[in-house]
């Protein structure tokens, strides 16, 4: 059986082929995600958990909380 590599982008949870692709409608395919992308997935991941924790949450409103008043670049 021949082999067909092709790359794709997610979007919206979705793979769609960078180039079109040529098969038929319903075919399966299998998936492999390169070592590097998925070291990225979980890295965005880790991220995402961290930022919104609820121990960090205290920081979202920083100048308030140490009185720091806003610039005047932020104003704008």
């Amino acid at each position: 059986m021949s082999e067909v590599r092709f790359k794709g982008i997610v979007r919206d949870g979705v793979i769609v082929p960078v180039e079109g692709v040529s098969l038929p409608e319903g075919a399966v395919v299998d998936i492999v995600v390169s070592e590097e992308a998925a070291w990225s997935l979980l890295s965005h991941e880790a991220f995402a958990e961290d930022w919104e924790s609820e121990e960090d949450s205290i920081y979202d409103n920083w100048r308030e909380y140490y009185g720091v008043p806003e610039s005047r670049s932020t104003r704008d």
